[in-house]
């Protein structure tokens, strides 16, 4: 079965948070897709057999765009307010490429799953989304220490 997501596309979902990584948090969140596979391509790719419904690898976003103040780390992208309107989004946001969901294409983890639209808010545009690739690969060679992952399909 093709996922129903495509790499770019903010969907809604139950991202997990770092104190309890394998449990769906309670309330919606908006994560970026970097990979969706189907549980064929998925388990060829671990090694192992994982849930018929395939595997979607995300990132973390958050419109708390004053948590870090003018000095980002690396793996953070900020996202302005014109470029977020650009994108559908109605307020500015930040990406932190550093945290990282390994999650079944599940309804557990992705409230909207069984909706027409599979619960995508957009598909972010090519640029922004070159540049969170760009960023997921500068934290995997220079900051491998500050990868958050989770989710109960994150490598361990």
């Amino acid at each position: 079965m093709t996922p129903p997501f495509r790499r770019g596309d903010m969907v809604w979902s139950y991202f997990p948070f770092a104190e309890t990584p394998d449990i769906p948090a309670r309330t919606r969140h908006a994560a970026i897709i970097i990979g969706a596979f189907s549980a064929t391509e998925a388990s060829r790719l671990r090694g192992r057999p994982v849930p018929e419904y395939g595997v979607a690898v995300a990132v973390y976003t958050s419109s708390q765009v004053k948590k870090f103040g003018g000095n980002l780390p690396i793996g953070i992208i900020q996202v302005s307010l014109d470029r977020a309107r650009q994108n559908k989004n109605n307020s500015a946001f930040f990406i932190d490429t550093r945290i990282r969901a390994y999650l079944p294409i599940h309804r557990d983890y992705f409230p909207d799953l069984d909706a027409p639209n599979h619960g995508l808010i957009t598909s972010i545009d090519p640029g922004l989304f070159r540049r969170v690739m760009e960023e997921f690969a500068r934290v995997n060679e220079r900051a491998r220490e500050q990868i958050v992952a989770v989710g109960p399909l994150r490598p361990r």
